[in-house]
């Protein structure tokens, strides 16, 4: 994404979009993630590939048409928003539509089975897949979708023959998933995941919509400190990680009856949050050498990454905690299936949280004299 800091002047769009597609990628693999960790618990779906369950088969179908479906609602309310801001043409309508739709619908299939095997893999030598899958899925999918996007972003500007063939494949994915969904609308199961996973992935959408306006806005400062831009999606991702590990065991041990009240649970869950803050702040700074070591060549410098990073984890990741183990009480209290709530609406505040860390954060470093 950082190859694209020249033109995001002439070009908004692409870092209007950017965070949003981020966002939903994250509520959507956590559905699936969440769903998936729960139901082998309680052994509605085998740890294995072929000859799965009718649960497992309805879990991917779901998931694909709740992609198409958010990513155009997404489209939609961040064309809307970035026109407001002054971001956007009316011209680039089609853009805002279609770019979200075929970057995540071809992630997401690519992301499914990886997801699975990952799964299946942590069962199977008996680790807890609520620890270990979410985690690892949005560190792939993070590379996954980018990568998809920036390759949807260049056949754009490309344009000619380029453009045709994005056109083609957004209107072939339309149809194909238009016709999934009809054809799979007497499945509760696919009914339940699509009504609950719908709605919070849409509210995710308009975090993440907020999430592009505010990155948008961050031009000047992604400009005056190189390795920030490479650094960003790492925030994102460590924060929603964070928050991940806490709801989907909170949800799994309130699926199994383990699980106290949120009040009690808050008392008693100090020791929960230093286990997984502890090696998120050391990796934040191992995410300020990356980022430097990757672009050093763009004039970066250490220290101001690693204290960009560092203050950034240790102003969010509190409210991160304390919102994960409250969404999962709150679902599982109004009737909810937590695994269709907790983790996507995790992603889409600590997105939003860690992009509005940033300038603070900058700020401290500065001050710190960084």
């Amino acid at each position: 994404m950082a190859v694209f800091t020249p033109i995001f002047s002439v070009n908004p769009w692409i870092l209007a979009l950017f965070p949003p597609i981020l966002t939903v990628r994250g509520g959507i693999g956590g559905i699936f993630s969440g769903n998936l960790a729960t139901m082998m618990h309680l052994g509605l779906v085998k740890p294995q590939i072929r000859g799965n369950t009718e649960n497992y088969r309805g879990l991917i179908k779901s998931v694909i048409v709740i992609t198409v479906m958010d990513t155009l609602i997404l489209g939609a309310f961040s064309f809307i928003v970035n026109i407001i801001n002054g971001s956007a043409q009316l011209g680039q309508w089609f853009l805002f539509i279609s770019v979200p739709t075929v970057a995540c619908t071809l992630a997401v299939c690519l992301s499914i089975p990886i997801t699975s095997l990952i799964a299946i893999e942590t069962f199977n030598r008996g680790l807890d897949p609520d620890i270990l899958v979410y985690p690892i899925l949005a560190s792939i999918n993070d590379i996954v979708v980018t990568v998809f996007f920036v390759t949807v972003v260049f056949l754009n500007l490309w344009g000619g023959i380029f453009y045709g063939v994005f056109a083609i494949l957004f209107v072939v994915i339309v149809s194909v998933v238009g016709y999934l969904a009809v054809k799979s609308r007497d499945d509760s199961f696919f009914q339940q995941t699509i009504r609950e996973g719908t709605f919070v992935v849409v509210l995710s959408s308009v975090f993440g919509s907020v999430n592009g306006v505010l990155l948008s806005n961050l031009g000047p400062s992604l400009a005056a400190m190189p390795g920030l831009m490479t650094m960003y999606p790492a925030l994102t991702n460590a924060l929603g990680n964070v928050g991940s590990i806490i709801g989907s065991k909170t949800t799994t041990d309130i699926a199994m009856g383990y699980s106290k009240s949120f009040k009690e649970e808050l008392k008693e869950s100090g020791k929960k949050i230093v286990q997984v803050e502890v090696p998120a702040a050391f990796m934040h700074v191992v995410f300020g050498v990356i980022a430097f070591m990757l672009s050093v060549g763009q004039g970066a410098a250490l220290m101001p990454l690693i204290g960009v990073a560092l203050s950034s984890n240790l102003m969010s990741f509190i409210i991160i905690t304390v919102f994960a183990l409250w969404s999962a009480h709150l679902a599982f209290e109004r009737g909810l299936n937590p695994d269709n709530v907790v983790i996507p609406a995790i992603t889409s505040v600590s997105d939003t949280t860690a992009t509005l860390a940033i300038t603070p954060a900058i700020m401290v470093a500065r001050l710190l004299g960084f």
